[in-house]
């Protein structure tokens, strides 16, 4: 995930690499801000509705995140004869318009030329290679009050420039008629799309451009292209049910065409709906009651995702929908919605959240939220795998999961402090502050018993979080080169050792822990007698790792700090479970810590202490 910040002030961030990168973009307080982007030639201008709306002139350089501000050219040297393109805006009144840019792409090759173009009076010029051309001109309004933007398109698939002359690009935001939307099952009303118009050339490149907003859009037709490809689809298309106390929404893709059709009204395919149940837990002390919510989308060339805010705690009801196999979903929870210090945000994502027709439930941000090795059914990274054939060997844990299985989380405060250490066969061989990942080199991968030691503290995060504030977590276990206790890495997942690739990893037997604590939405519990169902297992990534026997576990807790711990009642349930309890022995408000260690047959052991794990309500 990468993280940068506009000139005009709104926070981008990347998420994913390559055709899979989706990229959303935040004002200062948090709320999703719409924006045209731009996919060209290892540019990525991101270009915010606001700042085309408000008809004020800007450098478009200034707006490309994939290039740092030093590493811009400062002039151009043409190598192919030039031509000047005017670009004329005509507003829906009939008169120029200044607010608008246009995205305009040589189509023999756009590497000749390909960027933003800015309308300043209604009016852009600009001198360009002689050749054949692709144009969007986007004409955009935005309410800085209620933060609804809408944007007129006007596409011209095919414009050829030649000779010494001006060739005039006439572009009407009247041509936009197609307004955008879908007909769904349940009543809904449209808040957000997404339109990815993507471009190829003459030599076979692709470039893409993402348009869409909070309001509405509308699209000029057009017809197929002439020189190249082209392929429109609407990526995503979000409606909202009414307000109520079953709230739903409805996150929808449909399938790309070689034009752009004068009617853009969707039906989703109803076979290919999933329907997602969430619940959104929050922390006790949240201020404001509110969470931030990022839903994304990636096709073939890249995509974008939408934050929103939903009051917590709560839940919600999305319908997931997809046309083609090319189209990747991804969501993101923020337990504790930290405006309008973006700096410091615990963000839960699932990277694969659309898993096919059908009814999926989750729980987001249920606590205690701690770091583990993990237990995913999701492609993943290996947090702890070793590469015989290099000797290479990754040690790592996440750093905060809840109460689900895929669950993976970080923190971006700069006031968040850890520590993450590595010991063989009692000798420390690594050891670092901050991300709890770190890998030993070639000829390292010997047998002998491993150990990571990760402390976590958010407390200087400035997160408003009263629960989960520290961690320690103390993991040992052996290392047997081509164990059956170390299986391999299935081919979805990837391993750092091996040079992001899954071939030839061992999954280390690292012990992990799952808590399901009886606490309501706020993670806190009323029950006189407090109830843990704990999952005891080892790191594996869809069903393969370590199935050696849990031998045994122990629940304790403290309602002085730590500085005292009483034993809790653990009784095996079978297949790693334990049923523990105790008594919530402690003034209301109070937040009690938690113990647990277990250890397995083949050496292994964790122990695992949370301060404030949970609230006494």
């Amino acid at each position: 995930m990468h993280v940068s910040t506009l000139p005009n002030g709104d926070r981008v961030t990347a998420r994913g690499s390559g055709a899979h990168t989706s990229t959303t973009v935040t004002t200062p307080d948090g709320r999703s801000a719409p924006a045209v982007q731009m996919t060209v030639g290892g540019h990525a201008y991101v270009i915010p509705v606001s700042v085309i709306a408000s008809g004020q002139a800007y450098d478009p350089a200034a707006y490309d995140t994939a290039a740092p501000a030093a590493a811009r050219p400062a002039a151009v040297t043409p190598h192919y004869p030039l031509s000047i393109v005017e670009v004329d805006g005509i507003g829906l009144d009939g008169g120029a318009v200044a607010q608008a840019t246009t995205f305009l792409l040589n189509t023999d090759d756009m590497k000749r030329f390909a960027a933003p173009i800015p309308l300043r009076n209604g009016v852009a010029r600009v001198a360009v290679p002689s050749g054949n051309y692709w144009a969007i001109t986007v004409f955009a309004t935005f309410d800085p009050k209620t933060r609804a933007a809408t944007e007129h398109v006007v596409t011209r698939t095919d414009l050829a420039v030649t000779g010494s002359g001006t060739t005039t690009l006439t572009a009407d935001e009247r041509t936009a008629t197609a307004r955008v939307g879908a007909v769904t099952p349940r009543p809904s009303t449209a808040d957000g799309d997404v339109e990815a118009i993507d471009r190829t050339d003459a030599a076979g490149a692709t470039s893409e451009v993402l348009t869409g907003s909070t309001g509405a859009t509308w699209m000029t037709p057009q017809p197929a292209a002439r020189i190249g490809g082209l392929a429109f689809r609407v990526l995503d298309l979000s409606t909202a049910g009414p307000a109520g106390p079953d709230p739903y929404r409805y996150d929808v893709s449909f399938p790309p065409s070689d034009h752009i059709d004068a009617n853009q009204t969707y039906r989703p395919d109803l076979s290919r709906i999933q329907t997602s149940h969430y619940v959104f837990d929050t922390d006790a002390a949240n201020p404001a009651h509110q969470a931030g919510w990022d839903l994304g989308v990636t096709g073939p060339y890249g995509g974008s995702g939408t934050q929103r805010i939903v009051p917590v705690p709560g839940r919600l009801t999305d319908y997931i929908g997809v046309s083609t196999d090319d189209v990747f979903w991804f969501a993101e929870y923020m337990p504790v919605e930290n405006a309008p210090n973006q700096n410091s945000e615990l963000e839960f994502e699932d990277l694969g959240v659309y898993r096919g027709p059908g009814e999926t439930w989750r729980t987001w941000g249920h606590g205690p939220l701690t770091p583990q090795v993990g237990q995913y059914t999701n492609g993943m990274a290996c947090n702890a795998c070793a590469d015989p054939d290099t000797g290479v060997m990754d040690f790592g844990v996440t750093e905060f999961t809840d109460s689900d299985p895929n669950s993976a989380a970080h923190d971006l405060g700069p006031g968040y402090t850890a520590t993450f250490s590595v010991y063989r066969d009692g000798i420390q061989v690594a050891s670092q502050s901050g991300w709890p990942h770190t890998e030993l080199p070639g000829t390292t991968a010997q047998p002998g018993t491993y150990r990571m030691v990760y402390d976590a503290d958010t407390t200087g995060s400035g997160l408003p979080m009263s629960q989960s504030t520290k961690t320690h977590t103390d993991i040992t276990f052996r290392y047997t080169p081509g164990s059956a206790q170390q299986p391999a890495l299935p081919a979805d997942d990837f391993c750092y050792a091996a040079n992001f690739g899954p071939t030839g990893c061992e999954i280390l037997p690292a012990l992990s822990l799952d808590y399901q604590l009886a606490t309501d939405g706020s993670n806190t519990s009323r029950l006189p007698v407090q109830l843990l169902d704990l999952s005891v297992g080892h790191q594996s990534y869809q069903g393969q790792g370590s199935h050696a026997a849990i031998t045994g576990a122990t629940v304790s807790v403290s309602y002085d700090a730590g500085k005292t711990w009483v034993p809790a009642a653990a009784v095996p349930t079978g297949n790693g479970h334990y049923l523990a309890a105790w008594l919530n022995n402690a003034p209301k408000g109070s937040t009690p810590w938690l113990k647990v260690t277990a250890t397995d047959a083949i050496g292994g052991s964790i122990s695992q202490t949370v301060a404030n794990a949970y609230t006494i309500g």
